[in-house]
């Protein structure tokens, strides 16, 4: 679906984290300290993906730390990585998945960084799959479900 320039309704709603894999993992090898791993282990975040105007949002809110980005479609934007990264960011839509390539200037020698979001069983499930391209082994799986839409946060 190249061009796409929005995403398709079952990708738009409130989601709940209910199981994370390989977490842990994934944070080390991106050079989290042990203390904000361990907190980020014992999160259960919501995230709220919206869009308007061919703008889409997503936000991750946590008890410890929320995040808000907002993008276009195929256009790279900087991002602020909840690890602590900045990244040139490319969002792309791939069928029922939004896909964004996070690389950080090579300077850094941080790890570029892939987020798969696959929706199933019409929008009422998402997967959330990060990798690590430089690393195959590195896979974290996140399982997120459907749940009523929140009200904004002011």
């Amino acid at each position: 679906m190249a061009g796409q320039d929005t995403i398709p309704d079952i990708m738009v709603g409130d989601f709940q984290m209910e199981s994370s894999e390989g977490f842990d993992e994934l944070m080390y090898e991106l050079g989290v300290n042990i203390f904000t791993r361990k907190i980020g282990n014992s999160l259960y975040p919501l995230q709220q993906i919206r869009t308007q105007d061919g703008e889409i949002t997503v936000e991750t809110l946590t008890s410890f730390k929320n995040t808000k980005i907002v993008f276009k479609l195929g256009t790279a934007f900087e991002e602020y990585t909840a690890d602590g990264r900045y990244t040139q960011t490319v969002a792309t839509v791939e069928g029922d998945k939004l896909v964004k390539i996070q690389t950080p200037d090579a300077s850094t020698g941080y790890h570029t960084t892939q987020e798969v979001r696959e929706f199933k069983e019409d929008g009422a499930v998402m997967m959330l799959i990060l990798t690590i391209p430089a690393k195959p082994e590195i896979v974290c799986t996140r399982l997120y479900k459907r749940v009523e839409q929140q009200q904004p946060a002011q």
